[in-house]
């Protein structure tokens, strides 16, 4: 029997999805103390995984600076919140990049993505596939949000899963909370940066 618990190296990737500058270090003192956790354990995944030699693919969310691209659907949430359904960084600009402290290498693999999921029209998916990797660790921002779009899809492909708690995050706890304690139970593994490390033999 397949041992459920580990992970072959030489089977997986990691996806660093929507970990970028806007989320993860923003302007406002504030929030960006309180992501800094998030950051923190996005340089030891990161390092991990590069250490485990698994390719690394990045997402950063954007949009045309004219708007050409973006297709605001109507949704119940963007109209009782006032935010709109698709809220990209704009194309090119330093929010759309990454921290310093986990910014990619010659190496790793970026992906410019402007719908919610990690395989919309990214590549990311071919890519996959021409790597031979049907296992991917994934955490991102927002959980609730593109995160289990993305890891629904790859059910759907037929990839095993595993979420990285301590790499999500969103604006909204109890919808954050209820993706990884129930929603996305049904499509992966859910498991803290300490287990993903064990199964990554670090």
């Amino acid at each position: 029997m397949v041992d459920q618990e580990r992970i072959d190296p030489q089977r997986a990737a990691l996806i660093v999805y929507d970990a970028c500058r806007r989320a993860l270090t923003p302007a406002n003192p504030e929030r960006r103390q309180a992501m800094r956790p998030v950051l923190d354990a996005w340089v030891t995944l990161i390092g991990a995984c590069r250490a485990a030699n698994l390719p690394i693919i990045y997402t950063t969310p954007v949009s045309r600076a004219d708007g050409a691209d973006v297709v605001l659907l109507p949704t119940d949430l963007s109209v009782e919140t006032g935010v709109p359904s698709l809220t990209n960084c704009v194309e090119g600009t330093e929010d759309a990049g990454f921290p310093d402290e986990i910014a990619p290498r010659s190496q790793d693999y970026v992906f410019l993505k402007r719908r919610p999921s990690a395989f919309y029209g990214t590549g990311v998916a071919e890519l996959l596939r021409m790597l031979r990797r049907d296992t991917i660790l994934i955490g991102g921002g927002a959980t609730n949000r593109g995160v289990e779009t993305s890891v629904r899809e790859a059910f759907s492909m037929d990839l095993s899963v595993v979420v990285v708690r301590e790499c999500c995050w969103s604006g909204d706890r109890e919808a954050h909370n209820y993706s990884l304690n129930k929603a996305m139970k049904m499509y992966g593994r859910i498991r803290t940066l300490e287990q993903t490390l064990a199964l990554l033999g670090s």
